[in-house]
C-alpha cells in the first residue's frame, strides 16, 4: 500500500497540480507506511506502534476522501466517478482491516 498509493495518485491526477496537498498526501502516507513496515521488519521496539499509527493516519485520510468522492459527480482524473469511488472504497476497506490487524498484533506483542 505504501507504494500503491503514490502510484495510483499519479495515474489519477497525472500532471494536474491544481491541489498540491491532495496530490502530495498520498506520497507522505505511503512513505509513513513503508517506514513503519520497515521498522516492524527489523524489529524496532516501536515498530508495531508506528504501523498502527501509519494505518490510522491512512484511515483518517481515506475517510474524508471516500465520503467526499461519494458527493461528487466527476473526478479530476477523467475516470468515471463510480470507478474512483469503488477504488477508494476498496482501499479504505483494506486500510481498516490492516489497522485492525496492526492493533491486534501490537496488543498481542505487549500482552502476549
Amino acid at each position: 500500500m505504501g507504494i500503491a498509493l503514490p502510484v495510483l495518485e499519479v495515474i489519477r491526477r497525472r500532471t494536474n497540480f491544481d491541489d498540491i496537498p491532495a496530490y502530495v498526501d498520498d506520497f507522505i502516507i505511503g512513505a509513513f507506511l513503508l517506514y513503519a513496515a520497515r521498522a516492524v521488519t527489523i524489529k524496532k521496539l516501536n515498530g508495531r506502534v508506528l504501523l498502527v499509527a501509519a494505518w490510522a493516519a491512512l484511515c483518517g485520510g481515506l475517510y474524508g476522501s471516500f465520503f467526499e468522492q461519494l458527493q461528487r459527480s466527476s473526478d479530476v482524473s477523467g475516470f468515471s466517478n463510480g470507478l474512483v469511488v469503488l477504488i477508494k472504497g476498496a482501499l479504505y476497506l483494506v486500510a481498516i482491516g490492516s489497522l485492525i490487524m496492526a492493533v491486534r498484533s501490537a496488543t498481542l506483542n505487549k500482552h502476549g
